[in-house]
């Protein structure tokens, strides 16, 4: 078993043990399943986080469920068999929606839920977000087959983002 299945597998246990509610793999490895791989350092998942009475957002519980499996942290990752996995508790509407429409692919035999690329592409343009690295991956993912061009101009208008 690859890293990344290992890292998939656990992504699906948190979700089953109620530790993140959802989550959808973002970043660089989401482009592997809509267009040709980059290399990258880390597995970027977006995650919505259970209800908590805190104020401040806290992954104090998954890096808690992690210790408690023998996995370890490293700066902002966690590592699953010596793979770097950042959660990344969503932050707006439009994160929010990559997760919730996010689709459920397979990975050699392990389900994973993985950011559309319509999305991918909104969330690369995002003022904050907008690197010349992240705009060449936007514009990679514009010659997805996969790509729904009318959902990702619906995204554009909405969230008054620029190709």
């Amino acid at each position: 078993m690859t890293a990344f299945q290992s890292a998939l597998r656990v992504l699906n246990e948190m979700k089953t043990a109620e530790v993140v509610r959802d989550y959808a793999v973002a970043g660089a490895m989401a482009l592997a399943f809509w267009i040709e791989p980059v290399p990258t350092y880390d597995l970027d998942v977006l995650v919505f986080l259970p209800p908590s009475e805190q104020p401040l957002v806290s992954l104090g519980p998954i890096y808690d469920w992690a210790s408690a499996r023998g996995y370890i942290e490293k700066e902002e990752h966690v590592l699953i068999d010596g793979l770097p996995v950042q959660f990344l508790p969503s932050h707006h509407e439009l994160a929010d929606e990559a997760v919730r429409t996010a689709e459920t692919l397979d990975y050699r035999g392990v389900p994973v839920r993985v950011v559309r690329p319509e999305y991918l592409i909104a969330l690369y343009l995002e003022p904050s977000a907008r690197t010349a690295k992240r705009r060449e991956r936007a514009a990679a993912l514009l010659e997805s087959p996969e790509l729904d061009r009318s959902r990702l101009d619906d995204l554009l208008r909405r969230f008054e983002l620029r190709i």
